[in-house]
């Protein structure tokens, strides 16, 4: 007779975790944040991209939903992103082929304690919606990116420049193949002769 040496281990039983709990927005699965888990089930390929670098979440959507997209996010009973602490744009020349520019969204949730990156790429020309029926303090911030950018918020009920004159007519400065000293000659004072625009000899980081 041989002594059966094997143990049956006890089953143990998942304890059920929490959707919602707060270490999730952390998980080293990013799928795994409880923004894209709703995005994603919402809204399906609106979410283009989904990037996390240094525990900072960043939601990359398309730009014709970037208003859907952020009602839903500070309505959302659980997710609950109902401040946003800026609006800017980001000009990608040669780091990308395209879309040129990035419309930046930076959110906090305070019930969660968290915050949420969201970018909608757009191109040279291409309107993205306004944000501001969704937070009002969008406002000035999207009439600075169109008026350093040239990108157009749909929807805006005012937008006009706020930084630079209304008839200025040499771009946009922020862009990255803007001039230093602009597009136009400028008279150089105590001299008869004009000196000519330089420009930038920015080559593109990373490139």
């Amino acid at each position: 007779m041989t002594d059966d040496l094997t143990t049956e281990s006890p089953v143990q039983e998942e304890t059920p975790r929490d959707p919602w709990a707060r270490e999730l927005f952390f998980a080293d699965d990013v799928e795994q944040h409880p923004a894209v888990r709703e995005l994603r089930e919402q809204f399906g390929e609106v979410v283009v991209d989904v990037v996390r670098f240094r525990d900072e979440t960043t939601i990359h959507v398309r730009p014709e939903y970037l208003r859907q997209v952020s009602d839903y996010l500070r309505t959302h009973e659980q997710l609950s992103f109902k401040m946003l602490i800026d609006l800017t744009a980001l000009d990608m020349l040669r780091l990308r082929t395209a879309p040129r520019f990035d419309v930046v969204l930076q959110l906090y949730s305070i019930k969660n304690r968290v915050r949420l990156r969201l970018k909608a790429g757009v191109d040279d020309g291409q309107s993205v919606p306004s944000v501001v029926p969704v937070w009002n303090g969008a406002n000035w911030l999207e009439r600075e990116a169109y008026d350093m950018f040239g990108i157009v918020f749909e929807g805006h009920p005012n937008l006009r420049r706020m930084l630079l004159p209304d008839d200025w007519d040499e771009g946009f400065p922020l862009r990255k193949d803007y001039p230093l000293r602009g597009w136009k000659e400028y008279p150089s004072y105590n001299t008869e002769r004009t000196v000519s625009r330089t420009r930038t000899r920015w080559t593109g980081r990373g490139a």
